[in-house]
């Protein structure tokens, strides 16, 4: 497996850099492989949505389609998919961010849970606990 930053996945996805996007573009359609895939650990993931949420093109819905066509991607490999795959639905039923559903979801397969939090969006569904 070859670890992807999230520079790399934002060039990509953002196609605004004339020189990087189109290497990162090769380097993710061209480049791996069911037996060489990339690894999206969770972190970068986060990161991504954090960093792409600002743009234009990804709100709610373009963010939604973004982490579905990357659970998707044969060649890729999503670090605790199954958490990632559970903050996903989270998200597209309820008002909070998907990296507090993702937060929400690690802590619970940790063994943790509820979440505590002061987002009141978050703390109106399982498995947040509004912390007052």
């Amino acid at each position: 497996m070859i670890g992807i930053d999230t520079n790399v996945l934002a060039r990509f996805f953002l196609d605004d850099d004339p020189v990087r996007s189109p290497i990162a573009a090769r380097f993710l359609e061209h480049d791996l492989s069911a037996e060489r895939p990339g690894y999206i650990n969770p972190l970068t993931l986060a990161e991504l949505v954090w960093t792409l949420r600002r743009h234009p093109r990804f709100d709610r819905r373009g963010l939604i389609t973004l982490l579905e066509d990357l659970l998707a991607f044969e060649n890729v490999v999503i670090g605790e998919s199954a958490c990632v795959s559970r903050a996903l639905a989270a998200y597209k039923a309820g008002g909070a961010g998907f990296v507090d559903y993702l937060i929400a979801e690690l802590n619970a397969a940790a063994g943790a849970s509820p979440t505590v939090t002061f987002d009141r969006k978050a703390g109106l569904r399982d498995p947040f606990s509004p912390l007052s």
